[in-house]
């Protein structure tokens, strides 16, 4: 499974980067925001967003 961590707080994304990581799951990029999730979906073609809800610009919820 390839999953795109998306979250404005750095701590988090590292922290969920880390769980996903021992449970062996692909992580193929982060953003901290949903202007950079955008953008990186397509390139990166994950299978799952992990989406925080409230995000500057663009939050999860208009994201998905």
């Amino acid at each position: 499974m390839r999953v795109l961590i998306v979250d404005d707080e750095p701590n988090m994304r590292n922290r969920l980067h880390i769980m996903l990581e021992e449970l062996d799951v692909e992580v193929v990029g982060e953003a901290s925001n949903g202007v950079e999730a955008l953008a990186m979906v397509g390139s990166h073609k994950p299978d799952v967003l992990l989406l925080d809800i409230q995000m500057p610009e663009v939050d999860g919820f208009d994201v998905a």
